[in-house]
């Protein structure tokens, strides 16, 4: 009994030792995601009777992974991804003060250059370790810097396109700060930083290459507005908030 308990024992971690080596070294992914991108609260600059009613439309991000994985769970990946957040702005006004009726329209898309850092936790749906199933959840966050690369906005009013940002009917501020922009660039910070949180599951194709969807989070942790377009009273800093579904593949080189 003591020789068969030994052996037991031997075969067992002999198992264990294969299941981490499995795990650990280098690995690679590709996503591309789809979902809902949010600026909130909305910067009106200074024009605060036009706080326009939310639109949402869809974003997308298309991102590469690669990492290295330090235990056969815990992995430390790079990321470089592009994204591009829309986010359209609705309401109509009976100003007052001789006004006519209005009805404004606001379009902003913002598009990024994602590079950041993630720490992946992975973890079998069968048992304490990765390898011989065939799924298992996946769990990342980190941080991420967005370098803007693109923006535009686009501001309507009673179907006139207007230059913008500008003093808006019945607005009277003699010491309004802010002139036109033509590029919607110099609207917005160059440089953002955000929090992402994905959770998901790899589904293994092969024994090295698995299917990765997922559900991101994002939310920014900085202004998203230029600093030179915060002046006016009751200012409210700006923030990207994004939700969607990823899909994707992963390659394990080391696993067997």
């Amino acid at each position: 009994m003591r020789k068969l308990y030994l052996c037991v024992l031997i075969l067992l971690f002999s198992s264990n030792e294969s299941f981490v080596f499995a795990q650990n070294g280098w690995q690679l992914s590709g996503q591309g995601s789809g979902g809902i991108g949010v600026i909130s609260p909305q910067n009106n600059f200074g024009n605060t009777f036009y706080e326009l009613e939310y639109k949402f439309k869809l974003g997308y991000l298309g991102q590469f992974n690669f990492g290295y994985g330090v235990t056969d769970q815990i992995a430390v990946i790079g990321i470089v991804g592009y994204q591009n957040i829309q986010q359209d702005y609705k309401g109509n006004f009976s100003p007052g003060l001789g006004a006519p009726p209005q009805s404004h329209i606001k379009e902003v898309g913002l598009s990024h250059l994602n590079m950041g850092v993630l720490v992946k936790y992975v973890t079998s749906f069968q048992d304490a370790y990765v390898y011989g199933t065939k799924a298992q959840l996946v769990v990342s966050g980190g941080l991420v810097i967005n370098k803007l690369v693109q923006a535009k906005m686009t501001y309507i009013a009673n179907g006139v396109q207007m230059p913008y940002p500008s003093k808006l009917i019945p607005y009277t501020d003699p010491e309004y700060p802010y002139s036109p922009q033509s590029d919607a660039k110099n609207l917005f910070s160059g440089w953002s930083g955000s929090f992402v949180l994905n959770i998901g599951g790899d589904i293994f194709i092969t024994n090295k290459l698995a299917f990765s969807p997922s559900f991101q989070g994002q939310v920014s942790l900085t202004d998203v507005n230029h600093k030179d377009y915060r002046k006016h009273e009751g200012y409210k800093a700006s923030r990207v908030f994004y939700g969607g579904l990823n899909l994707g593949l992963t390659y394990y080189f080391n696993r067997e």
